[in-house]
């Protein structure tokens, strides 16, 4: 009895081990050590208590030689063997030990049904980390691989913030509008002055953009955050009906009326199930756990407005709670949904709570959303190339043109630096694409396989897929979101600046990557570096579809909190054109070292990982 119930116990131990080191990226070490103290354990009992040593005792001896090999070298091999002779002892334990007389006993059947699934589960894990392998080594570049930019060359903090002040001139830039439009026209005639040929891609698709928007109740008018991008319309009169406060989904009682819903803001969100680090400088904190909160609540947190449509509510009104009035103001979220046909307005919790005090004493209220609709609105995307001595092989540097403000997005700004850079050093190994999408503002329409740059990679074959003749794309580097400072709401709920940088997120398609993303910003004074691996199919930025087609590839990609706000003054107070200039050194840097390894060192991108990631 006693040696069944040993058995059965670290039976169970031995799966819970195995799913522990199977899910926990970066815990590996420490499942590995609790798994030789439970190993020791066994061992011993099997050696001074029950005084035998069958095959599940050798089993046990060569898991233990198998976790202390894999804690010396940190090979994923080795640990997922080690993770295998877990299963394996925990199967053997439960199942095969002892005979176990069940007939008539219907809870040991449930019982034993029960440990199946852990077995099951276990297993499934382990097999998805040997597709995914997550365990990854970092790797030194050869001492002779160098790259050092000269600042002289460079374009100067003045030049690059006149070409700020030139994109934020023309204000908005959402796909198609007309800012967005003048903002390609202006970046072709910068390229074409430099004497490079512009290739275009021209694409239509129905517009929406709103004019204005307001909620009246009674006599007074209630504050908008913002409107809900593609939600719907109304004329200038608006609609009107009695207020309805409920959930989202819920919307049967609202029907011929307005609904109001609450939608809380996930401000400390589990960023392990969407980012996993492959290593940090100089960012001590990892991932903090508010970033890009606001892109993850209206992407996770649905209003749920086809429901509202379909039961016939005229408008619904989203009270955004958890975030100050200050944070949620002119946020032009979320920007990845289709067109609902049903206006909505966003309002900050201050407003909000009028809102639904209305609601509750069943007041009427009108919500007021006119917009411009604009049936094949024209955009484009294009690209330029800088002709490399090898002409087999292509680098792709890209970015997206469509954006809100100075941060949202400047990576074409950069881009040119980096163009009228590389102009004046000697010609490139391989050739460079520099490509420009648009459909970023509006993936419904764009987003191909995953993100913009996908929609371009499907026309574009003979660019980067290396088929019947095709350059073969050796590498990629996308440049978003530069110069951004951090601002976040404080404990108190005051939003504010932080005195720091914006994390420089940068997604690494491989180790290779990784070191020479590491090795262009090591030298940087004002960094804050946190190298990611695409987790769970979650990889945000135009370097997605990249890293799916396995192009090894560097995707820096700030988030910063005021990310998507589209306010009067683009938000230059929380943009350094000096952080800016930095950012584009380094990815210069990158971009040269690149070009100077040899294309079985770079590789291919890996695959993402999976469960639970690192974000410390």
């Amino acid at each position: 009895m006693r040696s069944k119930f040993n058995g059965e116990l670290s039976g169970i131990v031995f799966l819970i081990l195995a799913i522990g080191a199977s899910v926990f990226i970066g815990k590996e070490m420490l499942f590995a050590v609790l798994a030789i103290i439970v190993l020791l354990a066994q061992l011993g009992i099997y050696t001074f208590l029950l005084k035998r040593r069958g095959k599940l005792f050798w089993v046990y001896a060569v898991a233990l030689v198998t976790e202390i090999v894999f804690l010396v070298t940190k090979e994923f091999w080795i640990f997922a063997l080690a993770i295998l002779l877990l299963i394996v002892a925990g199967v053997w334990n439960v199942f095969f030990a002892d005979e176990v007389r069940m007939s008539g006993k219907v809870f040991l059947v449930i019982r034993r049904v029960l440990y199946g699934v852990v077995a099951v589960v276990a297993s499934v894990f382990w097999i998805v980390n040997i597709y995914a392998q997550p365990i990854t080594r970092s790797v030194t570049l050869p001492a002779d691989l160098t790259a050092e930019i000269n600042n002289d060359q460079l374009d100067s903090p003045t030049i690059m913030l006149d070409n700020i002040e030139k994109m934020n001139s023309i204000g908005s830039r959402t796909t198609g509008s007309e800012g967005h439009n003048q903002f390609i026209a202006w970046l072709q005639q910068q390229v074409t002055d430099m004497g490079l040929t512009v290739y275009r891609d021209k694409y239509t698709f129905d517009r929406w953009e709103e004019k204005s928007s307001s909620v009246i109740i009674g006599n007074e008018e209630i504050h908008v955050s913002s409107a809900f991008p593609y939600s719907g319309e109304t004329d200038s009169n608006g609609v009107t009906g009695e207020l309805v406060y409920t959930k989202p989904g819920e919307y049967e009682e609202a029907k011929d009326n307005i609904a109001v819903v609450e939608i809380k803001n996930l401000k400390n969100f589990p960023m392990a199930l969407v980012m996993n680090i492959r290593d940090t400088f100089q960012a001590p904190g990892g991932v903090p756990s508010d970033e890009g909160d606001l892109v993850l609540t209206t992407g996770l947190k649905h209003a749920k407005l086809e429901e509202a449509k379909e039961q016939g509510v005229k408008a619904v009104i989203i009270v955004l709670d958890g975030v100050s009035d200050e944070k949620a103001e002119k946020q032009y979220l979320p920007f990845t949904e289709h067109y609902f046909g049903i206006p909505a307005v966003w309002v900050n919790k201050t407003a909000g709570q009028k809102v639904i005090n209305a609601a509750k004493e069943h007041k009427a209220g009108t919500v007021i959303l006119e917009a411009e609709e604009q049936e094949n609105a024209p955009t484009e995307s294009f690209y330029v190339k800088i002709e490399g001595k090898n002409k087999k092989e292509s680098i792709i540097i890209n970015t997206h043109t469509d954006g809100v403000n100075v941060v949202e997005e400047n990576g074409a700004i950069g881009m040119l630096s980096m163009i009228r850079y590389l102009q004046q050093q000697e010609q490139p190994e391989r050739t460079m694409i520099f490509t420009f999408v648009t459909g970023h503002f509006r993936l419904p329409e764009f987003k191909g396989t995953s993100q913009a740059t996908s929609t371009w990679m499907q026309a574009h074959p003979e660019l980067w897929d290396g088929n019947n003749g095709h350059l073969k794309a050796v590498a990629g580097l996308t440049v978003e979101h530069l110069g951004s400072l951090e601002w976040k709401d404080n404990a108190s709920g005051e939003y504010g600046p932080t005195g720091e940088i914006s994390t420089e997120f940068a997604y690494a398609g491989n180790e290779i990557m990784e070191a020479i993303w590491k090795k262009a910003v090591e030298d940087r004074s004002n960094t804050r570096t946190v190298i990611l691996r695409g987790h769970n199919k979650f990889q945000f930025g135009e370097s997605q579809p990249l890293f799916n087609a396995g192009i090894p590839m560097i995707g820096l990609i700030p988030m910063p909190d005021y990310l998507l706000v589209d306010s009067a003054n683009r938000e230059m107070d929380k943009f350094d054109v000096n952080l800016m200039r930095e950012q584009v050194g380094s990815l210069l840097q990158a971009l040269q070292l690149i070009d100077r390894t040899e294309t079985s060192e770079l590789g291919t991108a890996d695959r993402y990982s999976f469960f639970l990631g690192r974000t410390k």
